[in-house]
């Protein structure tokens, strides 16, 4: 088999395994979910960096306040749908909730509520990293 043939079928066993963690409603381990959040209404501007682990457990960190509050965030997905919880560190020690779901992109698309936050559907993106090795030559 030629090195073309054999990284094409690299390429379709990888989107075809995606797509079964996808289907599954769990993204791969990993996946990084970087992203700013615009005020709206009851809703502070948030800063999400939360990434993917084995089994579908999510961990990371949620800042408000240009980055001067912090919230540590914990749970998993499973079934297509996301759960955390979000505890301050420092502060007022807060906890809020954060509950949605994963669309057939990868996206989540949450709600977050607790003490002084109430923010809904915000669509939080997933960022994709170049292959190791970066492909410098």
């Amino acid at each position: 088999m030629t090195l073309s043939k054999v990284v094409a079928a690299g390429a379709v066993a990888l989107m075809v395994t995606s797509g079964v963690a996808l289907a599954q409603g769990v993204p791969p381990p990993g996946r990084i979910y970087s992203f700013n959040s615009s005020a709206q209404g009851g809703c502070p501007a948030l800063d999400w960096h939360v990434v993917t682990g084995a089994n579908g457990a999510l961990s990371g960190m949620i800042a408000w306040n240009n980055m001067q509050s912090m919230a540590r965030a914990t749970g998993t997905v499973s079934n297509g749908q996301v759960q955390m919880t979000a505890k301050e560190v420092g502060g007022q020690e807060r906890t809020a909730t954060v509950s949605g779901r994963v669309l057939p992109s990868g996206f989540f698309v949450v709600n977050i509520t607790g003490p002084n936050v109430d923010c809904k559907n915000i669509t939080v993106p997933f960022f994709v990293q170049p292959p190791a090795g970066g492909g410098h030559g």
